[in-house]
């Protein structure tokens, strides 16, 4: 998959209601949605790996939802690309509920023992500290509430205040897509990468110091 341009002006931008029917309408038409999720994980890595120099560690908190499945195929490849990654979750990867999510990450779970912190509470700090980059998978276009649910708005919190390369998958965490209004506790990236097209509130000035410079990845119909 080729590096997802930056987003401009000229870039198609939805609403998210119109996004979940394009999603569908795609699967309609013969793609799972597991393969959109194998290609937003890779272009969600490929975008990581511009960000980091060949040795470096890379976290991904993944929520237990389909943005999180996004992370997981990302450590995965960014993982066989040689980069040291670990992965936070809430839950262990067969306890996942949503699909392609738990699929997504019992494939990548294999491959990582001793490398996923199953998180109840606080992410560990030594995961926080050193990274190159630490990539926010939590929530989805989904979100639209004035306040994140624990423990993800103090993963956020300590998110924030990590080093390195701050990078968000489809929409910071703590962001409405839709409107782009931000909770009370909300990711900072650096670079968001969005897949299939900008949702109308990542193109709101309120969005742009939580986005960071926003990439856009459209996908591929097969």
């Amino acid at each position: 998959m080729r590096l997802s341009s930056p987003a401009t002006e000229q870039s198609p931008t939805l609403d998210v209601a119109k996004v979940i029917e394009l999603e569908k309408s795609i699967e309609a038409a013969g793609t799972p949605l597991s393969v959109l999720m194998d290609q937003a994980g890779a272009a969600l890595a490929e975008l990581v790996a511009a960000q980091c120099d060949p040795e470096s560690r890379i976290l991904v908190v993944c929520g237990s939802g389909n943005n999180g499945g996004d992370g997981w195929v990302a450590a995965r490849l960014l993982e066989e690309q040689g980069f040291a990654v670990t992965i936070a979750t809430p839950k262990v990867a067969e306890q996942i509920c949503a699909q392609p999510a738990h699929d997504a990450a019992v494939q990548t779970a294999k491959g990582f023992a001793g490398r996923i912190e199953v998180c109840e509470d606080a992410i560990p700090e030594d995961a926080l500290e050193g990274n190159a980059a630490v990539v926010d998978c939590i929530l989805g276009t989904g979100f639209d509430h004035d306040q994140v649910k624990e423990p993800y708005a103090h993963w956020i919190v300590q998110m924030n205040g990590a080093c390195g390369a701050k990078i968000a998958c489809d929409t910071p965490s703590g962001l409405s897509a839709q409107t782009g209004r931000s909770a009370k506790d909300c990711f900072h990236a650096d670079v968001t990468i969005t897949m299939l097209a900008v949702k109308t509130g990542l193109a709101t000035p309120e969005a742009a110091p939580y986005t960071g410079k926003l990439f856009l990845a459209p996908l591929e119909e097969r």
